[in-house]
């Protein structure tokens, strides 16, 4: 399986770990979000992605966020299918690595 490796800084880690959780349990959220149709759940998972991907070293989230923001005021369900669909191939394959003393 591919891999994708995102380098963190040490004193980041246990606040990149928590965003990393959520971020899997949003994948889900969205799942169940596309299927009622309900835009306005997609909207504001997709608003947290876009404010805080960049802050915690995952800028292809935040553009995620970015992009499922549009598609969920839009009510554009296959944008937003495609954005799920590749944010979770992404945390499938995420690695981190450390760097620099916690």
């Amino acid at each position: 399986m591919e891999r994708v490796t995102v380098t963190i800084e040490a004193s980041m880690e246990g606040a990149v770990d928590s965003f990393l959780i959520r971020r899997h349990g949003d994948v889900e959220s969205l799942k169940e979000a596309i299927v009622a149709d309900d835009f306005k759940r997609m909207g504001e998972i997709a608003e947290f992605m876009k404010n805080e991907g960049s802050c915690c070293g995952f800028d292809l989230i935040s553009s995620l966020g970015a992009k499922l923001s549009f598609a969920a005021s839009e009510k554009n369900r296959l944008a937003a299918e495609i954005c799920v669909d590749i944010l979770n191939w992404y945390m499938t394959r995420i690695r981190t690595e450390i760097f620099g003393e916690g």
